[in-house]
């Protein structure tokens, strides 16, 4: 990469930097630099080669992260949107205000990417806000998400708890005191980590040894 070259601001909703980076995640992501909910963090200098060759712009790996993690939150208001209507922006749920005169854009390659934070293999969101999955847990990663899995959207308290699991490893109490310094309940990824630490002490485990919130983020 080119030293002379300074580097730019992110801008996200410019169509052409939008367009170019996804499809340039959607590569890496086929090559098998997945991991978690996010890329590996080899990926993103790779990411940042080619949108400098494309746009002559440098962006650095944070840039990109925080990229991908605006966009995974747009496509998770989105489904959800969808799901609760059908068809288009309900005032019933403010988050989806932005798509209220135009739709998510590039909504069929954020599927692609994003497709696997609501399901891992065909996990799809149900009726009335609810996930349901019907994938096999993959072997190969130890921090994926649970492969069964039925979480409500309004509230955790009907969340299914797994008494016997509670008394070793962390707690579901310590996991949430950090879910909480990260995401608010409105937030559809708050009931996705809250299910998981409900379901095994793994993942509790691996939540509360990760080193860094970044890191917990990209796990979710």
């Amino acid at each position: 990469m080119s030293q002379n070259v300074e580097n730019s601001r992110a801008n996200w909703t410019d169509p052409i930097q939008r367009k170019h980076f996804i499809d340039l995640c959607l590569q890496q992501a086929k090559k098998g630099f997945r991991s978690g909910g996010g890329l590996k963090s080899s990926a993103w200098p790779r990411i940042a080669e080619e949108l400098e060759k494309l746009l002559g712009k440098r962006y650095i790996s944070k840039q990109l992260n925080n990229g991908w993690d605006y966009m995974k939150r747009q496509y998770l208001i989105w489904s959800k949107m969808m799901t609760m209507i059908g068809h288009g922006y309900n005032s019933k749920y403010p988050k989806a205000k932005q798509f209220h005169f135009k739709p998510l854009a590039n909504v069929e390659e954020l599927k692609a990417l994003f497709g696997g934070v609501l399901a891992i293999g065909s996990k799809n969101w149900s009726s009335g806000g609810v996930i349901a999955s019907r994938a096999e847990e993959s072997s190969t990663h130890s921090t994926s998400m649970p492969s069964k899995t039925s979480i409500s959207l309004e509230e955790d308290e009907k969340l299914p708890r797994n008494t016997n699991d509670e008394a070793e490893g962390p707690s579901i109490k310590d996991c949430m005191k950090i879910l909480k310094r990260l995401l608010t309940y409105e937030d559809p990824l708050y009931y996705v980590a809250t299910n998981a630490f409900c379901k095994k002490k793994e993942y509790r485990e691996v939540w509360v040894e990760m080193e860094s919130d970044e890191e917990r983020m990209g796990w979710i």
